[in-house]
């Protein structure tokens, strides 16, 4: 069994590889992953154009056809629901499909990649597949490789990403070709390697995730900042909302609602400053320096000590003008002296043998 590079005149036989494997996954539940047409004829003729496509040969007869990549594969920059193992540079292998006619052809080429990978630095070996393809998920595992998590390709269809480390250092850059006896691979890189030193441009850093918790915090703190823009509340707040968009747009690929955020709580606070700085410049010009002298001179002239009700109107002069006289403009006693105005006895009654009578 040798592997080399796919040639233009293996297309059709290649193409009736891919058709096989078509049917084969649907009759095995999995009949999602590739749909009729897929790999397209312009797929697989773009990836001998690139010499990435390589064929597995038996005695002349191709036993299986794949991809192999070095480089940082634009499907591979976000990854849900776990993490790399690696952040170096890696191989990746899609589009293996065998022809049916011998069996360990999937084991074999992974044996091959990584040999490929390891001899040109690369940290890991890369690959994704359908949830529904039971058995090439048993050959990954089988084969060393460990589940990482979800990736998205970019049609959004989720797949499931596996890693096998190669031994290499993180961050070991990865260049050259592939190593296939009579056949260059050619440049399978993204971006121009440096001269002499093997570097692959575009080298992925850090992966980043698609959690929005800290933006949404970022979002709601922002709005709350706003709203308490004329209290001392809202520069906690803002600052907050800062901070948590930040952490956002640096550890998560999705941005909006930490923007959001951030916008609003800076609004928050050039409104509050300028709110303050009109009282601050209104307090000078009035010649006061603190809030306290503020209030007084603001106040000073409404003070209850000014109007003390208890003191003019009750217990003052209108008490003493109309209570304290009251008995001696009018003595009733002395006025209308009952006893010797009308004498009841003498008038209305007199004495009579026997006891008193009635007039």
């Amino acid at each position: 069994m040798i592997i080399r590079k796919t040639r233009i005149e293996d297309l059709e036989e290649v193409m009736r590889i891919y058709e096989r494997a078509v049917q084969y996954m649907a009759e095995t539940g999995n009949p999602n992953q590739w749909t009729p047409g897929y790999p397209s004829r312009d797929m697989i003729a773009d990836d001998i154009g690139r010499g990435v496509s390589y064929v597995m040969e038996d005695n002349g007869c191709i036993e299986a056809v794949f991809s192999y990549i070095e480089g940082a594969d634009p499907t591979y920059g976000s990854i849900a629901n776990g993490a790399w193992r690696s952040f170096g540079m890696y191989g990746t292998i899609h589009r293996l499909a065998s022809a049916g006619r011998q069996r360990g052809i999937a084991k074999q080429c992974f044996i091959w990649c990584g040999q490929q990978a390891s001899a040109h630095g690369c940290a890991s070996l890369r690959a994704d597949t359908h949830m529904d393809n039971k058995i090439m998920q048993q050959v990954l595992l089988q084969s060393g490789f460990v589940y990482c998590g979800i990736i998205h390709l970019a049609n959004g269809a989720p797949r499931l990403a596996y890693e096998r480390l190669l031994g290499q250092p993180a961050g070991a850059f990865c260049g050259g070709a592939p190593l296939v006896g009579n056949g260059y691979a050619g440049n399978s890189w993204s971006g121009t390697p440096t001269a002499g030193s093997g570097y692959m441009g575009n080298f992925q850093q850090l992966q980043k995730g698609n959690d929005i918790a800290f933006g949404v915090t970022s979002m709601v703190l922002g709005i709350v900042s706003l709203l308490l823009f004329c209290t001392c509340i809202n520069f906690i707040t803002a600052i907050a909302a800062i901070i948590f968009g930040i952490v956002q747009i640096t550890k998560n690929k999705e941005k909006s609602f930490a923007v959001t955020g951030i916008i609003t709580a800076s609004i928050s606070l050039v409104l509050a400053l300028l709110l303050w700085g009109t009282i601050a410049a209104g307090m000078t010009e009035m010649g006061v320096n603190s809030y306290e002298e503020f209030y007084d001179s603001y106040y000073g002239d409404y003070h209850y000590d000014d109007y003390d009700y208890g003191d003019d109107y009750y217990y003052g002069d209108y008490y003493n003008d109309y209570s304290d006289d009251y008995y001696d403009d009018y003595d009733y006693y002395d006025d209308y002296d009952y006893y010797d105005d009308y004498d009841y006895y003498d008038e209305y009654y007199y004495e009579e043998e026997g006891g008193t009578k009635f007039l």
